[in-house]
């Protein structure tokens, strides 16, 4: 039986999304119990308006901008974890302030919290909005990146945002200043670095990579990390290969001198005249110890009898 034929689906009947909700004013957030709170939060991660659908879709910029932000984020989450200091780092994280839409920075870091996984960052359940946020440009939407975002982000009260430009190769750094509106000043630039309160560390695009720098010691990456791993192991495993190289040259140098003891053992008492019956000469063969071969070469040069070689070892 043939399946059957299905119709296209006429995209101008496809249903609309939703308008997504905005998240709960301070007001609306105190009076609800923490059932009803959950409820909300839960509403908020899985809804989705045409503008983020949108928004989403213009972040689909290929490997290059996913690369970058995940790279960010593994680098910063291993420095911090490393240090024991909290402070949280996500990526891709959808944000919602109290009255607001929700929005979905590429990174973002938020301190003084614990560094624990989250589905969202709902400023009014964790009581402090995100400190930090990074936008990796590549080919989605500039005036969002570079305008929209500059106005909204400090607006909240985001107290520094940077964006990195992957096709510039530069970086546009941001930062409230301690007093007066909520209008972002530039960070002005040392020597190609800009400095994050935030994070206390200096910014940088090197090689066409976006770094981070504690001083001037710059911060590796996950990659670079396994790679200096793998380096390690790999000098270690060179190094039991030699040692086991050596062990194997001073086995075989052992048998070579048991060996030439042995035949001079033997070389002697051939010399000297004195009989060996293929007994004797079997137990001079398999001996491995170089010191008892050692005592039998020096009484092979007086014996007058093979036996007296072994009369220590017998006991008589």
């Amino acid at each position: 039986m043939s399946a059957p034929i299905r119709k296209p689906v006429d995209p101008a009947a496809a249903p609309i999304p939703a308008e997504a909700p905005r998240a709960p004013t301070e007001a609306e957030w105190a009076a609800m119990s923490p059932a009803q709170r959950q409820q909300a939060i839960a509403a908020l991660v899985d809804s989705m308006s045409q503008e983020e659908i949108d928004e989403r879709l213009a972040m689909a910029e290929g490997d290059p901008h996913f690369d970058a932000k995940v790279e960010a984020r593994d680098t910063l989450r291993a420095w911090f974890g490393r240090r024991g200091r909290r402070v949280y780092i996500g990526a891709e994280m959808k944000v919602h302030y109290p009255g607001e839409k929700g929005f979905t920075p590429d990174v973002i870091a938020v301190t003084d919290v614990e560094p624990t996984p989250r589905l969202c960052w709902m400023v009014s359940a964790e009581g402090k909005g995100i400190d930090l946020a990074i936008e990796v440009h590549y080919a989605g939407n500039w005036r969002k990146d570079f305008v929209d975002n500059v106005v909204r982000y400090a607006t909240l009260g985001i107290r520094e945002y940077f964006i990195y430009d992957i096709p510039r190769g530069h970086l546009k750094a941001h930062r409230l200043p301690s007093t007066g509106e909520r209008r972002y000043e530039s960070i002005p630039s040392r020597a190609g670095r800009y400095r994050s309160e935030v994070l206390d560390l200096d910014l940088a695009v090197e090689a066409g990579r976006l770094r981070f720098y504690a001083d001037t010691a710059e911060l590796v990456t996950a990659s670079e990390l396994v790679g200096k791993l793998e380096g390690m192991i790999e000098a270690a495993e060179a190094r039991i290969e030699q040692e086991q190289a050596r062990a194997e040259q001073e086995q075989a140098r052992a048998e070579q001198a048991v060996g030439r003891l042995s035949a001079a053992i033997l070389m002697l008492l051939d010399a000297r005249g004195v009989p060996a019956s293929e007994e004797a000469r079997g137990r001079i063969l398999r001996e491995t110890d170089v010191d008892v071969l050692g005592r039998w070469l020096q009484r092979a040069a007086t014996a007058a009898a093979v036996e007296e070689l072994f009369l220590e070892s017998t006991g008589r």
